[in-house]
């Protein structure tokens, strides 16, 4: 999933970048530095760019991760098929 910070950057997010081990990580860990990592892993980019981003911008990587997180499987251009 692609996320449009506020100065016109594109960061995606890849969920294949990281294993079920780190994202049950992700969820359980009270280590920020751990968290910091594993998310910076999934966007591309450094623990240092990502900390450096306006809180606004870290809150659209975040919320995209977990949209992506839930649904990861979900394909936007396919119709559900009832049977």
């Amino acid at each position: 999933m692609d996320v449009t910070l506020s100065g016109g950057k594109t960061v995606i997010l890849d969920l294949g970048k990281i294993s079920i081990r780190e994202y049950r990580e992700l969820l359980n860990t009270k280590d920020q530095d751990q968290e910091d990592g594993i998310l910076a892993k999934v966007a591309g980019i450094t623990v240092e760019e990502l900390l450096s981003l306006p809180q606004p911008d870290y809150r659209r990587v975040v919320d995209t991760f977990f949209k992506a997180a839930r649904e990861p499987l979900a394909d936007p251009n396919s119709q559900s098929v009832s049977t």
